[in-house]
């Protein structure tokens, strides 16, 4: 889910970031009351949760004199249609508060962050199958890239998901993560030794998104575990590799001494 960046600080960030700007445009009187709930943060799009990082997505709004938005578009394409999307429908419902009014354009940036709040490491213990140890370097190798720079949004994780059966995975992880349900797809966000990880069941299969690194970049990548209905679970598979988007990998982060 996206965070809602309310606060007055941001707020005014957000809304005097363009310069310059063209004439300044004073604020009609009989305007309609403003209220900042109104003005909400757009949700993380529960089908990119995958994607385990987050983004900023600038939008440039143009305003009548009450600050209602008149029209609204995205800086620069996120590449992930789903969160341009996102943005450009909060950005379109809101109205500019009237202590910053007074500009007809206006910046403002939405941040999408995956996770719902912080999410704290788990150290307690949980069974270890024979890959615990690969799993835990968070070292994969990553594929070529296309000429975009961009990694398939399915690439299959080299080692297995850690379990068995379904009914052993959510016993195990269960009461250590942290969870979520997003229509009939139940979400265990779990950060431990691996790693962070998205858990998600969803009809006959449970699907694990870990974050890795090649030891230059980070990108995500995913195992399956299927439940009693191979043939079920297979069309499952086919139809999440085909719905999933590109993913475009980040500079790893070095571990603090």
């Amino acid at each position: 889910m996206a965070l809602p960046r309310t606060g007055a600080r941001w707020l005014s960030a957000a809304l005097l970031a363009l310069s310059p700007l063209p004439a300044m445009a004073q604020p009609a009187d009989g305007c309609p009351p403003f209220s900042v709930q109104d003005n909400r943060a757009p949700h993380y799009p529960p089908s990119e949760l995958w994607r385990l990082l987050g983004y900023t997505i600038n939008v440039i709004i143009d305003t009548d004199a009450c600050g209602r938005v008149t029209a609204a578009r995205v800086e620069q394409a996120s590449g992930l249609a789903a969160l341009d999307a996102a943005a450009l429908a909060a950005a379109r419902a809101w109205t500019v508060p009237p202590e910053y009014r007074g500009q007809p354009r206006y910046r403002l940036p939405f941040a999408f962050e995956p996770l719902p709040e912080a999410l704290a490491v788990q150290e307690r213990w949980r069974p270890h199958d024979p890959f615990f140890e690969e799993r835990s370097s968070g070292r994969v190798p990553m594929p070529a890239p296309d000429g975009d720079g961009a990694l398939p949004g399915y690439i299959a994780d080299p080692y297995p998901i850690g379990f068995l059966q379904i009914p052993e995975a959510i016993a195990a992880i269960g009461p250590l993560a942290l969870f979520r349900r997003y229509g009939r797809q139940a979400n265990f966000w779990l950060r431990d030794e691996e790693g962070l990880s998205l858990f998600q069941l969803d009809g006959p299969m449970m699907v694990r998104n870990r974050l890795v690194s090649d030891g230059r970049r980070r990108f995500v990548v995913t195992s399956v575990l299927c439940g009693n209905d191979l043939d079920a679970c297979r069309q499952a598979l086919a139809e999440l590799r085909a719905a999933r988007g590109p993913q475009q990998p980040v500079a790893d982060v070095p571990a603090q001494p």
